[in-house]
């Protein structure tokens, strides 16, 4: 972590103590009159449904302890086994973006959405600090301090930051960081006095370094297996990093023409996002016999430019805007739009070339650097909207459809909901992404021109509740037609590229919860069931279990709140995606088996006035003689192994 950094974090954090001294606003009866009452939080999605209602700020311990809770998409992810690294969701999912996309989205999780992040309606000022601290070195720290200038105009801004250590392939002291995020934010919402006016508006800015190792060089490794987790594994990269940065600009604008039946709005989305990836000594190794000795490159699948040094970059820039109408009664809700999407895309590859020339009759050496570039610049046009017709929050029918003018993109949704069940069926078309048509790099380098991938779903989603027992299941069936994915090692001198079904592959994915409550005791149960037709281009497990068992209840005469438990995890062996740092991917392997191998983590949660703690021992199970040192969850990828880790949210009313 950097100077500036530090005294970012410093400064963040003298807000809340010197905020501390005055946490609550007290009356003349002593009693707190500003709280999480007071503090209301307000989505732009909520303005488009029609619901103006802010909603109480969550304080909530239950899912505190769970780090994956602590990134902006908790679901499952299949990571490189280290807080901050890059990720890809454990199951498959169905892209939401049509048109011109990027296609690197593996540090998402780390990232807010602009359109999804909250907004605020304070009584007073509020100030939040979250603060998470692993003895592996793992660290995330939040704040956010937002306040009202007027009854009906808030501000805000926020900071973060993430870092880890490197726990495979590490060089001792200081040089031991493996992950530095930082981010800032800020966002402002107004409402004329009349309401007829509305705007939300945010600015969002992420900086991610990762050191790439390339996974542990299981040659390097000669004690088999145990010698993969005692901390002093070998790896194929010594000099590799990886960096990215995103810079986002949001706001939407909403104008009542005649009430809340009709109304105009506006979005626009400005978004760019630069990617490089530097390895300053290729590894080599030399072999051969005395006499006949060569030196034959490591890792990667070849030297295209530069046998010497890797220094690949790609920049991304998107202008949209969204122009609408909508409107909404107490049965009916509507939208429709048209949207513009401008950008463009360029790659770029540094080579070089030894050059021997004549100075003063005498040979002489240096070295000539040049750089491959390609360009695609896009501009889309969509049409779009979506109606919904509710006679209650639990009775509703919703369709929402979008069409790419001039182009082969589309999505229409279908969605009905009766009591507990809801049907969902959808059909969509999208294009390939930006990454998967055009790069350049000097170890890999592909100009595709990929057909839209097809996608028909069928859903089914189960709710109920009946006094203390709670059912959750969703049923999905999946067919998908010219599916593009990132080959993998039997395809000899294209592992890594990207390469389209020629047909379709069907997928069925199956979840189910059941949570249990008596009294003090809460039993909550998650299963996930995953089959595909086709394993040579979608690889998931079979099945993932989520098990918590936790108390709680008040405490010394109700002065705190406590909660502590055990979190098990756990998945059956599949044939897990590989990850190639050139391109921050994951794609297929056949040579590595990860393991079905259970997780355990104990926590103890506390919940004190305006202050939220914990204390997690993680992954306990590997601390404990005779089981298993260690998993992996992705292959060469070692997970974690036993860390102690603290976290603590504090929230300042004034």
């Amino acid at each position: 972590m950097n100077y500036k950094k530090l005294i970012a974090t410093a400064c963040f954090a003298g807000i809340g103590l010197a905020a501390s001294a005055q946490s609550s606003v007290i009356n003349d009866t002593t009693k707190a009159i500003y709280g999480s009452a007071t503090t209301l939080k307000l989505y732009e999605r909520d303005v488009f449904k029609g619901n103006l209602t802010p909603a109480r700020i969550d304080t909530a311990i239950t899912n505190l302890p769970i780090i994956r809770h602590w990134y902006y998409d908790s679901t499952l992810h299949q990571d490189l086994g280290n807080v901050g690294t890059a990720a890809q969701p454990l199951f498959w999912q169905m892209p939401t973006v049509l048109g011109t996309r990027l296609g690197r989205n593996t540090l998402d999780r780390y990232t807010p959405d602009p359109a999804s992040i909250e907004y605020y309606d304070t009584k007073s000022p509020f100030t939040f600090l979250n603060y998470l601290q692993g003895s592996l070195g793992e660290q995330i720290f939040k704040s956010k301090h937002t306040r009202n200038i007027k009854p009906n105009w808030n501000i805000g801004i926020g900071y973060e930051l993430l870092s880890s250590e490197r726990q495979i392939g590490g060089v001792g002291g200081r040089q031991n960081d493996l992950i530095s995020h930082y981010g800032l934010m800020a966002f402002t919402q107004y409402a004329s006095p009349n309401e007829r006016y509305r705007i939300m508006a945010n600015y969002i800015q992420t900086s991610h370094d990762q050191i790439e190792s390339g996974g542990i060089n299981p040659a390097g490794n000669v004690d088999g297996d145990e010698d993969l987790f005692d901390g002093n594994e070998a790896v194929w990269l010594f000099y590799a990093a990886s960096e990215e940065k995103r810079r986002m600009v949001h706001a939407t604008q909403w104008y009542k023409l005649l009430g809340s039946g009709l109304q105009l709005y506006h979005t626009i989305d400005a978004y760019a996002q630069d990617n490089e990836f530097s390895d300053n000594q290729l590894p080599y190794e030399t072999i051969g016999e005395e006499g006949n000795r060569r030196r034959v490159l490591q890792f990667y699948p070849q030297a295209l430019r530069d046998t010497a040094q890797t220094s690949d970059k790609s920049n991304f820039r998107k202008l949209e805007n969204t122009f609408g109408v909508m409107g909404n009664s107490r049965l009916f809700v509507y939208r429709a739009y048209v949207k513009r999407r401008d950008g463009d895309y360029e790659v770029t590859s540094r080579g070089r070339i030894a050059v021997v020339d004549q100075f003063k009759n005498r040979p002489f050496n240096y070295v000539l650097f040049y750089e491959d570039q390609a360009k695609r610049t896009f501009a889309d046009n969509f049409i779009g909207g979506d109606a919904q017709f509710r006679l209650k929050n639990d009775i509703y029918m919703h369709t929402d459809a979008e069409f790419q003018i001039g182009g082969g993109d589309y999505r229409i949704n279908a969605q009905a909901r009766y009591k507990f069940l809801t049907l969902r069926q959808t059909r969509t078309s999208y294009s390939p992404s930006l990454l998967q048509n055009l790069f350049i790099s000097n170890h890999l380098e592909w100009n595709n021109d990929f057909e839209n991938i097809q996608v028909n779903q069928s859903a089914a989603v189960l709710e109920g509740r009946i006094k203390n027992h709670l059912l959750q299941g969703e049923l999905k069936f999946t067919n998908l037609r010219n599916y593009v994915y990132y080959q993998d090692s039997l395809s000899a001198g294209d592992w890594a590229k990207p390469a389209q079904v020629a047909g379709g592959t069907n997928l069925l994915q199956a979840s189910l919860r059941y949570k249990l409550s008596v009294k003090s005791f809460v039993l909550d149960n998650t299963v996930f069931y995953s089959a595909t037709a086709d394993e040579d281009v979608i690889r998931m497990p079979e099945w993932y279990l989520q098990t918590r068992a936790y108390v709680h209840g008040p405490m010394f005469k109700g002065a705190i709140y406590v909660q502590t438990g055990v979190d098990v995890n756990f998945h059956t062996a599949y044939l897990a995606d590989g990850y190639m740092p050139v391109t921050q991917q994951f794609h297929l392997q056949n040579d590595f088996t990860v393991k079905r191998y259970p997780t355990a983590d104990v926590y103890l949660s506390a919940d004190i006035k305006t202050v939220n703690l914990f204390i997690k021992a993680r992954h306990l199970n590997t601390a404990i003689p005779g089981l298993n040192p260690g998993y992996f969850t992705t292959p060469y990828y070692s997970a974690n192994p036993f860390s102690l880790i603290f976290g603590l949210q504090w929230n300042f009313y004034d």
